[in-house]
């Protein structure tokens, strides 16, 4: 089976919509996501009702635990809560609903995937670096790991004591090689932050066992225009353009 491996929509329904459309075209029906549909973007009821028009497995990203909290400043910077204030009226109640019952982490036949790090004690540290990725395969007997949360896509290969980084700046193709396990970070589909503005996704087939990172372009330009109708930070509408 072939699945599409999303990550960190964060309420962009541009960009979603480019990815969706793109995943439908290959004939692929099968979809993951790995967490905050919500946060940053002007369009998080929309996106979360998009995605449950497919086969959808999906865990919680701290966006999406953050917005049915009071407390949300506490773990945030100043234009995130903003962001998540802004939502937080737009929603309703049975998006609320389906966001709080989402689990941390999951494991299928061939993979698991988490927003961050599987380690729930640490469940949104960035893992980015040896000891994390180290760390976060310990918790799992699975082969291949698919995350996102640090909205940079990329590759991490461990095998006995050698580690390795793929970047996928402008996409990657894996081949999964037996003695080694994997955490792919599949990116960010509505905030990039690896100095490319295009979304970027993961499609995995668990039959050849091939990982291709997808990078694409979407109309940034509308969804800027979006929040600065319903007044979110300029510094969120500005890092669109840019991939930062």
């Amino acid at each position: 089976m072939i699945y599409a491996i999303l990550s960190d929509i964060h309420g962009n329904l541009e960009a979603l919509t480019v990815a969706i459309n793109y995943i439908v075209d290959l004939g692929i029906n099968q979809i993951i996501c790995c967490g905050d549909i919500v946060g940053y973007g002007p369009n998080p009821s929309e996106c979360l009702h998009f995605l449950l028009r497919y086969p959808l497995e999906v865990v919680a990203g701290n966006h999406d635990r953050a917005i049915i909290k009071d407390s949300i400043g506490i773990y945030f910077n100043e234009d995130a809560v903003i962001a998540l204030n802004i939502q937080r009226t737009e929603m309703q109640y049975h998006d609320f609903a389906y966001l709080s019952k989402l689990p941390g982490k999951k494991e299928l036949k061939s993979f698991a995937f988490t927003h961050s790090s599987l380690d729930m004690k640490k469940p949104y540290q960035y893992v980015v670096d040896e000891a994390s990725i180290r760390n976060s395969l310990k918790k799992t007997r699975k082969k291949i790991v698919f995350n996102g949360h640090s909205h940079i896509p990329a590759c991490y290969m461990v095998k006995d004591h050698d580690f390795d980084c793929l970047p996928a700046k402008h996409g990657l193709d894996i081949d999964i090689e037996d003695d080694k396990r994997y955490i792919v970070n599949v990116g960010s589909v509505g905030q990039p932050r690896d100095g490319n503005p295009e979304l970027s996704f993961c499609l995995f087939d668990d039959v050849s066992m091939i990982i291709r990172i997808v990078r694409l372009p979407y109309p940034y330009e509308i969804t800027q225009k979006k929040m600065m109708e319903k007044k979110f930070p300029d510094f969120l509408m500005q890092r669109l353009a840019y991939g930062i």
